[in-house]
């Protein structure tokens, strides 16, 4: 009886032991499967299977720490974060040169650099002085009113207007960007990144960016709707109009590289003409409804849009960009 006892014991033990190995095989390849990226990704450094390259970067120096990761793998370097994937530029392409440019040259029209902008700056921080002296004496933090004026002397320049320190909705704006950016710069951000679908359903500090960046769109979305309604493209009063004559020109960019895709793809542009026809028709004209009867229209067009890619690596959909701007403010070639 001990004998038998003694053998089935020694079954199940090897039985469970089996059961982990080939859990931990299935697990591992699974893993491998999942997150392996073709030859065209940018490189980096050998990820952990589960966790990446979480245990890997130096979060006591994050900045300095991909910087030194741009010298060994490159400009344009992936890391894996949880079971995301994530690519890190590291200096100033041609699009950011051409950004940088068109915004150098539009705010300078406005003041930016010269002495026609010292009134708008002198003028917010009497605003500023006056708020200082309201507390008589009394001790106070003035980290928000600082952020107020400066805020306001760049809002002067893009929406063409000043708020007042009274105005509700841009002081807890103001709030929202100094939280946010102590979150950004948190472990949350780094687990947020990392495990994207799960932090979303779990509450903590991370939610708070979420909402600063809904709330700053809602923002922006009113102050261009505002401009749209008396803008006149031959008399630019701001960068918002300066940017809206650029949103005409990049969408007729857009129109025409969507006539060479079409010419290059034919098959492609029967689909979409098929499509056409069969929402639309030939008795009206299209409008913003018919989108979300035209999958493969909308994809075509988004696709244009995207098509490119960054330092000759094609990066795959749904990968995290992080800009690593120290790299770019400490570029020794520039």
């Amino acid at each position: 009886m001990d004998s038998i006892i003694s053998v089935f014991g020694s079954y199940v033990v090897w039985d469970v032991n089996s059961l982990l190995l080939f859990s931990v095989i299935f697990i591992l390849t699974a893993d491998y499967f999942k997150n392996r990226q073709p030859g065209s990704f940018p490189p980096g450094p050998r990820a952990f299977p589960i966790v990446g390259n979480i245990f890997t970067l130096d979060y006591s120096r994050n900045h300095e720490f991909m910087t030194e990761l741009a010298g060994k793998y490159g400009d344009v370097y992936s890391l894996r974060m949880g079971q995301a994937w994530v690519v890190v530029l590291n200096s100033n392409g041609n699009s950011w040169k051409q950004q940088r440019r068109f915004a150098l040259s539009t705010l300078r029209n406005f003041g930016f650099g010269k002495k026609s902008i010292e009134a708008v700056i002198l003028d917010e921080f009497t605003y500023c002085a006056k708020v200082f002296k309201s507390y008589e004496g009394k001790p106070f933090n003035p980290h928000l009113f600082i952020n107020n004026a400066v805020s306001n002397i760049i809002c002067s320049l893009v929406f063409g207007h000043r708020f007042e320190y009274s105005n509700k909705k841009f002081m807890q704006l103001m709030e929202l960007f100094g939280k946010s950016l102590q979150i950004q710069a948190s472990i949350w951000a780094q687990l947020f990144n990392s495990f994207p679908r799960l932090m979303r359903r779990l509450p903590g500090p991370h939610q708070t960016v979420q909402h600063m960046l809904n709330d700053v769109k809602d923002f922006i979305r009113v102050e261009i709707k505002k401009h749209k309604q008396n803008w006149d493209p031959s008399d630019p009063r701001d960068y918002i109009d300066c940017f809206l004559n650029e949103i005409q020109m990049t969408t007729s960019t857009t129109l025409r590289w969507g006539f060479l895709y079409m010419a290059k793809y034919p098959e492609m542009q029967a689909k979409v003409q098929s499509e056409i026809d069969r929402v639309i028709g030939e008795s009206r004209q299209p409008s913003m409804e018919d989108r979300p009867n035209m999958p493969y229209t909308d994809a075509v067009i988004h696709e244009i849009q995207r098509m490119g890619n960054l330092g000759g690596y094609t990066i795959q959909k749904g990968v995290t960009i992080i800009p690593n701007l120290t790299s770019a403010l400490y570029d020794k070639n520039e």
